[in-house]
């Protein structure tokens, strides 16, 4: 059996443990410095804590101040404040939880979580609720006694037409793109409470405004957004509202307030409602409101 080769060359593991390349060294004043570090070690920080939610009640995330969701406070936002309004109408059993677009499933508020139950536990992983099933579910859900169900009747389209887009174009307007209003309103509410950033404020400003102005261009079908138009389809779509309602108490003579009832009362409170904080001297659309009755 052929015996290994030992007469080659050898190499001294010791004496290469010895030798240091000059490449591999540290300069000393670097060395000193880092030596130093770390200067304070700080105990790790504690983990947000996250305010207990009742699972076992349906949850609505609305946009809402923190400080008043606990209370069901109305939301500041028309869309959320619509289905709140609604769910309330319908006895539907719910707590309101301040959110955001980035929270939600569709990208948009408002949206609801079903509520959860020992005796249910797949309740838990249900689908959330977005703003286009809400009718349908709180129908199902709520009480059958109150509230009208009369989204498929041609004159609630007709006159839910005025509020999504000659109501909603005006209210985009007042408060996002009139610069006394954003201030006043939109920034406390929507932005502020984001960040701290000034960085950021200014992206979210410009992404707003921005979102806001191509929504009413689109709507008015022209690069140049006529104010004294908009205004006026505005103030011609709080009339038609107001004559269609007459001397009832709840739209289309109803015995009981429906969804066309809430969807009005959300844009009317927040106009109306001074803890906005809205502009009064140049706030058009609530002076026009309060003109059209």
């Amino acid at each position: 059996m052929p015996q290994d080769d030992d007469s080659g060359p050898k190499t001294n593991v010791a004496s290469l443990k010895a030798t240091k390349s000059p490449w591999l060294t540290t300069p000393k004043p670097i060395k000193r410095l880092f030596d130093r570090f770390p200067l304070v070690t700080y105990p790790a920080n504690e983990l947000p804590k996250r305010k207990s939610i009742d699972r076992t009640r349906n949850r609505l995330y609305i946009f809402a101040r923190d400080e008043e969701s606990d209370n069901g406070s109305p939301s500041f936002n028309p869309s959320c404040l619509k289905w709140q309004t609604y769910l309330k109408i319908l006895n539907v059993d719910f707590i309101t939880i301040p959110s955001t677009n980035h929270a939600s499933p569709t990208g948009a508020l408002p949206f609801l979580i079903t509520a959860s139950s020992s005796s249910n536990p797949e309740s838990s992983s249900l689908p959330p609720v977005p703003a286009t099933k809400l009718e349908e579910w709180a129908t199902r859900n709520g009480s059958p006694t109150s509230g009208n169900h009369t989204s498929e009747d041609m004159r609630y389209e007709a006159y839910m037409s005025l509020l999504d887009h000659r109501i909603r174009n005006a209210w985009l307007h007042t408060l996002y793109l009139h610069p006394s209003n954003y201030n006043a309103v939109a920034r406390p509410l929507y932005i502020e409470p984001a960040t701290s950033s000034s960085l950021v404020h200014r992206s979210l400003t410009r992404t707003l405004q921005s979102a806001a102005l191509q929504e009413v261009v689109t709507a008015s079908q022209s690069p140049v957004v006529d104010l004294e138009a908009l205004y006026r389809e505005s103030h011609n779509a709080f009339a038609a509202l107001s004559e269609l309602l007459g001397d009832d108490q709840w739209f289309f003579g109803e015995a009981h307030p429906g969804l066309m009832d809430a969807s009005v009362f959300a844009y009317t409170h927040l106009l109306l409602d001074t803890a906005m904080g809205w502009d009064e001297e140049k706030e058009r659309m609530g002076m026009e409101l309060r003109e059209g009755g």
